[in-house]
């Protein structure tokens, strides 16, 4: 699927605005800025200024295409959650296809601590320096399932019988 997209969104971002276009390096750049400073003010017009309008995204929970739904996906975010904040640590690439090392920092509810995810972004550009394609990978069962109460024992029992006795 996401290969098929990818060829896809590629030939459908030939059509948006021309601009100069932009190296690998000045859109992780600009990916890092974006994202380590995310204002829901302000998201709308730095999600048009960096995503092709066909942007593909995935993560463990959400499989999207297009800079609107992009969009809705992060307002929801800042509406769940409490001081959502991202820290990019690395940043790496060539060609066409950059990777970001990130953590995700965030509250369930206010008076709570702050809770931390681990985890990397692939993404790839068109030749213009559109993002057409994010993907993000990060363990939904370390950081997500093991919690939960319940579901969260039998994940962690699943994964002590998968465990190499090493």
């Amino acid at each position: 699927m996401t290969q098929q997209y990818y060829e896809l969104t590629e030939k459908s971002t030939k059509s948006i605005k021309a601009r100069a276009p932009l190296t690998l390096e000045q859109v992780l750049s600009a990916y890092q800025t974006l994202f380590e400073n995310l204002d829901p003010q302000t998201m709308a017009q730095a999600f048009s200024e960096v995503f092709a309008p066909q942007v593909y995204f995935k993560d463990p929970f959400n499989e999207i295409k297009g800079r609107a739904k992009l969009l809705a996906l992060f307002e929801h975010m800042f509406t769940t959650l409490h001081e959502p904040m991202f820290r990019i640590h690395h940043k790496a690439g060539s060609g066409n296809t950059g990777y970001l090392e990130w953590r995700f920092y965030f509250k369930l509810k206010p008076n709570q601590p702050v809770k931390q995810i681990n985890g990397m972004s692939k993404i790839v550009i068109d030749d213009q320096g559109w993002v057409i394609v994010h993907i993000d990978y990060w363990d939904s069962g370390e950081y997500i399932y093991h919690q939960v109460p319940i579901i969260g024992a039998f994940t962690r029992w699943v994964a002590s019988k998968l465990k190499a006795d090493v």
